[in-house]
């Protein structure tokens, strides 16, 4: 008999840390923890076949537990003009709270923290078609989730340049987004702010246009060199800079400059396909009507508009 048990428990075991459920929202969200965060499936119910064939695979038959790394699992029952009844069912699980922001397709695989920030999500058709695909992105960004927690736990503990040099690792990282307050203190450092919002390259944009453009690429220069700003942020940065180029009748060769540079800090981000893009749409007419191209020089250690790289 005690052989019988000892064998069910190791059996039953590996079930029971594949992930965890909770009973409702606030549950979830109360047991989450730094390496352990939420992850809600949220599905069309009682009008998206798609979305109940899906709960069906992933969640009934538990397809999708054994990609959940541990993490707190709850279903969630999105009904399209709910009645009363599937209103509380809805609150049953939800109670007041809404959906986390950025959900915008079911079903779909949310990752979300202790504070409800969305930190990742899977929702693409491509992406939920089955439970491998979906699980294998699903696991990406619980990996980098606590990943990203060991770095922002680094950052609350610093001060200064540390801090934001860890900011700025945790901005990079490509599976997971940032909490809306990373610091976890409501306070704001440099990174801090420009990470979670797009306000702050606004305002660079704002301070640009009453520069001239000798003036608004020492200014560029200045951020790019002292701000530690991550990977996506110096790319806004030359983003605003190449904007203020554009409207101020700079030449082709400083712009085609700016797009090289922007590219080369991340050609596989968003900010380095727009590169490749404006090249085609701002540069080449102009070079194709007379303008001089520009001509890389030999490496000398600056950057393709004369300044000196930080090293």
């Amino acid at each position: 008999m005690f052989r019988y048990l000892f064998l069910l428990a190791c059996l039953l075991a590996p079930l029971a840390a594949l992930s965890a459920h909770a009973a409702d929202y606030q549950n979830a969200l109360s047991k989450a923890s730094e390496r352990k965060p939420v992850v809600l499936f949220c599905y069309g119910a009682n009008y998206d076949k798609v979305s109940e064939e899906k709960y069906e695979l992933f969640v009934k038959k538990r397809k999708i537990m054994k990609y959940a790394r541990g993490a707190i699992f709850l279903a969630v029952p999105v009904y399209q003009s709910p009645n009363e009844k599937e209103m509380r069912e809805y609150k049953k699980v939800m109670g007041d709270a809404g959906l986390p922001g950025g959900i915008w397709s079911y079903p779909c695989l949310a990752v979300v923290d202790g504070s409800g920030n969305l930190r990742g999500i899977v929702q693409s058709a491509d992406e939920m078609k089955d439970p491998e695909t979906a699980g294998a992105a699903l696991a990406l960004i619980i990996d980098a989730y606590g990943d990203q927690e060991k770095l922002l736990k680094k950052a609350r503990g610093a001060s200064g340049k540390r801090q934001t040099g860890a900011l700025a690792e945790a901005a990079d990282m490509k599976d997971v987004r940032m909490p809306g307050n990373p610091l976890g203190n409501g306070g704001n450092t440099g990174l801090g702010s420009l990470a979670t919002n797009a306000t702050g390259m606004l305002e660079v944009g704002q301070k640009m246009q009453e520069m001239s453009l000798a003036e608004a690429a020492r200014y560029m220069r200045s951020l790019i060199a002292d701000g530690y700003y991550s990977r996506r942020q110096r790319q806004e940065i030359l983003a605003a800079y190449s904007g203020h180029v554009r409207r101020n009748g700079g030449s082709a060769a400083r712009l085609r400059a700016i797009y090289y540079e922007m590219r080369n800090i991340d050609p596989t981000s968003i900010y380095g396909a727009y590169a490749e893009g404006a090249i085609k749409l701002w540069v080449e007419p102009r070079e194709a009507a007379g303008e001089p191209a520009y001509q890389p020089k030999p490496s000398t250690g600056k950057t393709a508009l004369g300044d000196t790289k930080k090293q």
